[in-house]
């Protein structure tokens, strides 16, 4: 008889992956590290394999505890599920959501209204920050969901919408003909960040941060006004009459960006649903 897999190990496997480390692991379940690494090490008895290489760095999975991660959501699921249906209990208390602060504010204005209406009984808490801040705050489980940027190392997640990200620049001034080029860029850890870096690097051309904001408005408000160059969103235009996208064989930049909903692994999948379809609608009527 094959034997039958222990959810409460399985949930210890996917905390330890989850908060990167035996020692968040083991705040997160209010047990100590032995006790932490007593559970996965019977895991990989039970299973004759290894999950989890360990270093001075932190932990890595191998191939095997890639395919067992896999299944661990989804068994961790079903049983959250499971317990839900049965009980069919409403859901209350507190739900704590993360947004990136450029969508704020038709998030609040259309999303929390239909919330309260649908979901009396929740109280909600809502993060505005950048989407690696948010990642963060879902790993350790300050957060129940959160709309993030999808970045290509975190494949499979629920998508919302997309959109393209353009080089643009003033009508009036053409800056792409200075030596150096004025650019207006984020100054906080995200991948709009990275892929300005990355264009301007390999188009070779020297250029000056004349403008450095974590607020995208700010950065399309330079470009309107004839400061710099951008690259932003198609969304994010102040006045698009204003405005011209730079030519392809200058920056390059023709990106595509997902925007993305995530979720805590405890959280109750049965509203999750209704919730995902909300947002996204609250937040997509916020950019047309």
């Amino acid at each position: 008889m094959k034997p039958l897999l222990d959810l409460e190990l399985l949930n210890t496997f996917a905390t330890v992956v989850r908060e990167r480390g035996f020692k968040g692991a083991a705040s997160r379940l209010f047990r100590s590290q032995a006790a932490v690494s007593m559970q996965i090490k019977r895991l990989e008895e039970q299973l004759g394999e290894r999950l989890l290489e360990r270093s001075n760095r932190g932990i890595r999975l191998t191939p095997e505890g890639e395919t067992l991660l896999s299944y661990t959501e989804q068994l961790l699921r079903l049983n959250h599920e499971a317990l839900a249906a049965l009980r069919q209990e409403p859901l209350q208390g507190e739900i704590h959501i993360g947004i990136p602060a450029d969508y704020a504010g038709g998030f609040l204005k259309r999303f929390l209204p239909r919330l309260q209406d649908n979901f009396p009984g929740l109280e909600p808490r809502i993060t505005c920050a950048r989407s690696r801040s948010l990642r963060a705050g879902i790993r350790r489980g300050a957060l129940d969901m959160a709309v993030v940027t999808g970045e290509p190392e975190y494949p499979g997640e629920r998508m919302l919408w997309s959109e393209r990200v353009v080089w643009y620049a003033p009508v009036a001034v053409h800056l792409e003909c200075q030596e150096i080029l004025p650019v207006a860029q984020f100054d906080a850890d995200c991948i709009l960040r990275d892929l300005c870096l990355q264009d301007l690097k390999r188009a070779g051309r020297e250029y000056c941060p004349v403008i450095t904001s974590p607020d995208l408005t700010s950065l399309a408000a330079a470009v309107d006004s004839g400061l710099a160059v951008a690259l932003l969103p198609e969304t994010a235009l102040v006045n698009a009459a204003r405005v011209r996208p730079l030519e392809p064989r200058i920056l390059g930049g023709d990106h595509l960006l997902t925007i993305n909903l995530i979720h805590s692994s405890t959280f109750n999948p049965r509203f999750l649903e209704p919730l995902a379809d909300w947002i996204g609608g609250a937040l997509r009527a916020g950019n047309d």
